[in-house]
């Protein structure tokens, strides 16, 4: 293949850059030479311990359980619940841990596996400590297990999308991995049978990561920060400080892929460790300084390594399934972690074009009478919201709501009173919610009972042109079990009103 060469825009600060057509570009060099194989020969928990507890009988705790067993380990495995609500539990243990209901234990236990539902603050954990009991988290526990590489990828907004990304662009390279942790699979059920040349792709929430002591991810990222779980976390220092950790336990070593939008997370690079950083944004001008980034000009990814010369990696992101600035920041984050475990940027490229979004994130449903319907149900924080709404024209009307998690809504409502054409609200929150809006100057704000209720009220006040967008900026269980079946019912519920239509 031929191709002519044309220059980089003049941003580039005078750096002598030319592009090369996808075919030519390098496939076989890794973002950095310092991405090395942490040793893992002396693994402390198993060498030094004998007598472990898992607090918490959910999916990560019998996987941590089961696991801590087939190693020849003295485990218990103990839930607050009482034991009939246990039954299903006890048939998924290996025979060798032993289950204890109504309590948590931790007198003669030498570690602690936590379950992540459980807040630092809980006395449990204080207990504990005092009997001289180390606390890790099942994903401490997944990586003492493991022999594998692992790319760590936590954040407020995006991690899901990013983690799944990233695993389809191994996929596409033929490279041996697991797609686990917050996203869905424990940890340990899936590493202990992982070469040395496997690759962990983990998603990692901060409820895991605050009990992480010696996890050491080869490469990490953290895709943002911004206020969530205030319910569970002391302040949003703490939240923000267990976010930022991932980077603290790389020890210095490996790839950090940071964000230069994020304000708080950028900070992380005025007291960096050894790592190599590779930034990412979808905006040239905040990666112009960097010796290695990946980027969105406009609609192009772009890339820069080691020789100073800015390769297009995407020729459009249209081409994708995507949608919205938010996922140009994900598919570029993505493609800096799978680059620094020596992914070629044609398997990248392949896997971008082929990958299929996933549910409940600004998913198109449907239309009725010239008004469209979106699914953005796993916005559970105003942060997520706005990002999913910013991509939309003004107009559009939101159906909001939820658990109240405490977070400022401010800068939501300003955004939404201004931008929108009416507010559905939802849920425990609806009050809270609907006073912020008022002191925003927005008039016409209605509430309503039920999901469907809220989709008729939203269709009514839709013109046509517009769209309706389930956009909660709150948690679901209050309603729901999860955000995954509140999407599930308001797309029902869309498509109960559209088949209803003349």
């Amino acid at each position: 293949m031929t191709s002519s060469v044309r220059p980089i825009r003049s941003w580039q600060n005078s750096r002598v850059a030319r592009v090369k057509p996808k075919a030519m570009m390098p496939s076989s060099r890794v973002l950095t030479a310092r991405l090395t194989r942490v040793n893992k020969a002396m693994r402390e928990i198993f060498l030094n311990h004998q007598r472990f507890a898992v607090w918490g009988a959910g999916v990560s705790g019998v996987a941590a359980a089961n696991l801590l067993a087939r190693r020849g380990k003295d485990v218990i495995l103990s839930d607050i619940k009482p034991i009939d609500e246990l039954s299903e539990v006890a048939g998924r243990l290996h025979e060798k841990v032993r289950l204890v209901a109504g309590e948590n234990v931790w007198e003669g236990r030498e570690v602690i596996v936590a379950s992540p539902g459980m807040k630092p603050s809980h006395p449990d954990f204080a207990r504990a400590r005092e009997l001289g009991a180390q606390v890790i988290s099942e994903v401490e526990l997944a990586w003492e297990a493991s022999k594998a590489r692992w790319i760590g990828i936590t954040g407020t907004d995006g991690k899901t999308t990013t983690t799944s990304l990233v695993g389809q662009m191994l996929q596409q390279a033929g490279v041996e991995h697991v797609v686990a942790g917050n996203i869905g699979l424990p940890l340990c059920a899936v590493v202990e049978e992982l070469s040395e040349d496997a690759v962990v792709v983990a998603e990692l929430s901060a409820f895991q990561l605050w009990s992480c002591h010696n996890l050491q991810p080869a490469a990490a990222t953290v895709t943002n920060v911004a206020a969530d779980h205030l319910d569970y976390f002391e302040s949003f220092e703490e939240y923000a400080d267990a976010k930022l950790r991932i980077f603290e336990l790389q020890k210095g070593e490996g790839v950090a892929v940071v964000p230069m939008r994020d304000r708080l997370v950028r900070r992380w690079l005025k007291e960096p460790g050894g790592q190599q950083v590779v930034g990412f944004s979808n905006r040239p001008n905040d990666v112009s300084e960097l010796d290695e980034a990946v980027w969105f000009d406009d609609d192009q990814g772009w890339t820069r390594e080691e020789e100073g010369v800015d390769l297009c990696w995407l020729e459009s992101f249209d081409d994708t399934e995507l949608f919205g600035a938010h996922n140009q920041l994900n598919l570029a984050c993505a493609a800096a972690l799978a680059r620094s475990v020596g992914v070629s940027w044609e398997h990248i490229t392949e896997a971008a074009l082929s990958f299929e979004p996933l549910a409940h994130r600004m998913e198109y449903v449907g239309e009725g009478n010239e008004v469209g319907f979106v699914d953005d149900s796993k916005a559970t924080n105003a942060h997520a919201s706005l990002a999913g709404l910013q991509n939309l024209d003004a107009g559009f009307v939101v159906i909001a709501g939820g658990v109240d998690k405490g977070l400022d809504l401010k800068g939501w409502a300003k955004y939404v009173a201004r931008e929108a054409g009416g507010v559905v609200l939802l849920g425990e929150i609806a009050e809270r919610m609907g006073e912020a809006l008022d002191a925003a100057g927005a008039t016409k704000v209605h509430r309503a009972a039920s999901m469907e209720e809220a989709v008729e009220q939203a269709f009514k006040l839709a013109r046509p042109g517009s769209t309706v967008v389930l956009s909660p900026a709150c948690s679901s269980f209050d309603m729901f079990e999860s955000y995954a079946q509140r999407g599930r019912v308001f797309q029902a519920a869309v498509e109960a009103l559209i088949s209803s239509l003349p």
